[in-house]
């Protein structure tokens, strides 16, 4: 009679067969810090990764902001930032940059470079601080 395979020794063999060239990419600035700029997209890994590019709200989470789990809709995100493609392919060694232009300055969010590599999705986030615009000129009253 055959033993039958214990759950640690299928365990093991799970991950012997994942195991390789560890994916990633890189994304920055980590901070956006003007209304008009560039964003770098970066894979240093030996696979193509697909990047989609998505905008967070932001949330509070422990006294700290962070980026919310679910993006907003693309209808909702194109109202804060403008940034095209938002979906493309990045060869191994390879960089790609692209121009944003943050369309409303006075909300937080993350925008986020999103990627399914394996079992997990990695995501790397640049975070644009709301600027709060000045009050516009009141006409001065009589006094």
């Amino acid at each position: 009679m055959r033993p039958e395979p214990t759950l640690a020794r299928l365990g093991l063999g799970l991950l012997a067969l994942t195991s390789g060239p560890a994916l990633a990419f890189s994304q920055a600035p980590l901070t956006l810090a003007e209304r008009k700029g560039y964003v770098q997209l970066s894979n240093p890994g030996e696979r193509n990764i697909q990047l989609n590019l998505q905008v967070f709200p932001v949330v509070q989470q422990q006294g700290r902001a962070s980026a919310a789990l679910t993006p907003l809709s693309p209808e909702e995100a194109e109202l804060l930032i403008r940034l095209r493609p938002t979906r493309f392919r990045l060869g191994p060694g390879s960089s790609r940059t692209l121009p944003y232009t943050v369309l409303n300055p006075s909300r937080d969010f993350f925008l986020c470079g999103v990627s399914l590599q394996g079992l997990f999705t990695v995501r790397v986030c640049s975070r644009w601080r709301a600027q709060r615009l000045p009050p516009a000129a009141s006409p001065a009253l009589p006094l």
